[in-house]
């Protein structure tokens, strides 16, 4: 989002809309990921065993959505996130010499599982930034203003997802499953991109396939703002290697 405000901030008699907005798609088709479906379920097998340390770490399942052709009634897919560790607990009612021992020695109970999705939100037009023309921030430089919101493909997602994770949970033989649509608002969560987005044609993008601006040679755009989508894994690794693609080619200029 802060390369966004600083690019639409950036303006000139050349750039009066922001630097290399030509195409006016600056700011535009912003997206993030969908994580409103969550899910959680207990075990009540493997007593006899229990984890180390304060997290077990995680599991990730691939997105399995409409990989080889179209199967759904939404667009791309999402994957899931999964967490698991034994559930303790301590009786607090009592006082004295009981409730320290109560305490020192938690009781285990069932094995806790949860997930949560993962997914692509496929980037519309409509969901954009913008400067506000009033209100400015400490340094006097005008605020962003972010506007978006969900699609019905992004509803349609979050309704497979809990619809397969019970199926899941309930295969795997867990029990008091819950599976829900969190209703979060659009970037609640993490890995906001978009509004600078790559592209061949400088009329449809501000970027081209080196993640130079195409007016603007001598400036590049490599972090979450050049996404055309999201996909559905964390994209932390893709923006570092764009960044080292974007200084080699640099480089060899």
């Amino acid at each position: 989002m802060n390369s966004n405000a600083i690019l639409l901030n950036s303006t000139s008699a050349r750039f009066e809309n922001g630097l290399g907005n030509d195409s006016g798609i600056l700011g535009k088709y912003i997206s993030w990921h969908n994580y409103r479906g969550k899910a959680n379920a207990q075990y009540e097998g493997l007593k006899d065993k229990k984890t180390a340390g304060g997290n077990p770490s995680n599991a990730y399942i691939p997105r399995f959505r409409n990989i080889l052709k179209q199967e759904t009634d939404f667009l791309r897919g999402y994957a899931i996130g999964i967490s698991g560790g034994r559930g303790s607990g301590s009786d607090t009612s009592v006082i004295g010499d009981q409730l320290r021992e109560n305490i020192l020695n938690p009781q285990l109970g069932n094995w806790n599982m949860s997930s949560w999705m993962m997914g692509e939100c496929v980037p519309i037009e409509e969901n954009h930034v913008r400067l506000h023309k009033e209100l400015k921030d400490k340094y006097g430089i005008p605020q962003l203003i972010i506007s978006c919101d969900w699609t019905e493909n992004d509803d349609k997602m979050v309704a497979d997802y809990v619809e397969q994770s019970k199926e899941m949970f309930e295969n795997a033989g867990f029990i008091n499953i819950t599976a829900n649509d969190t209703k979060s608002p659009p970037g609640s969560d993490i890995h906001e991109m978009g509004g600078v987005r790559m592209g061949k044609a400088a009329k449809t993008s501000v970027l081209n396939e080196w993640n130079q601006i195409h007016a603007a040679k001598n400036v590049f755009v490599t972090d979450g703002a050049c996404m055309t989508s999201t996909g559905t894994q964390n994209p932390t690794l893709t923006f570092m290697a764009l960044t080292a693609r974007a200084a080699n080619h640099a480089e060899k200029s």
